[in-house]
């Protein structure tokens, strides 16, 4: 009988997959930390955008003036809606104050610049401003900015570069 040939990884070859993956995935988790950091600013400016032009459609159903802020708030920002008779405290403070639901941002928003207050008349169009757009940039700790824009007609359009181009 010759000898039995003994089938099965080394010690060596074994650490030396584990040393692989461990680069692989020291070199991967900063790529995946950016990519969701964009991607939940991302998410927020499409909810924001999306939360505005129903504030809009609100205030022409609702025959009103509909508000709305972005502030930052407790370390976060927050966007409320309100109508002629609340104000931005009294909607945080209490839902019922509020004409819509109260916007928290994800974590990954960490800071707004731009006009931070729009409002909408019961024809849906921008009340203030003049006759430019206005721009609100919503930003994430890497310095990454989105912006939305609001027409004097009311028309809100979000662009992934600031400002909008």
């Amino acid at each position: 009988m010759g000898p039995r040939s003994e089938r099965g990884f080394t010690l060596i070859e074994v650490m030396t997959v584990v040393a692989i993956m461990a680069l692989a995935t020291a070199i991967a988790i900063p790529s995946y930390q950016a990519w969701y950091a964009k991607a939940k600013l991302k998410s927020a400016l499409l909810e924001l955008s999306s939360n505005m032009n129903m504030a809009r459609s609100v205030a022409r159903n609702r025959n009103q003036t509909i508000t709305v802020t972005v502030a930052l708030t407790n370390g976060r920002v927050m966007a409320t809606y309100t109508a002629p008779t609340s104000t931005s405290a009294a909607c945080l403070a209490d839902a019922k104050a509020c004409a819509m639901e109260t916007q928290v941002m994800p974590a990954e928003v960490t800071a707004i610049g731009g006009t931070t207050q729009f409002q909408f008349n019961s024809l849906g169009l921008r009340v203030g401003g003049g006759t430019a757009n206005q721009a609100l940039q919503l930003m994430d700790r890497a310095g990454l900015s989105y912006e939305i824009q609001v027409t004097p007609a009311g028309r809100i359009r979000w662009c992934t570069t600031s400002p909008c181009t």
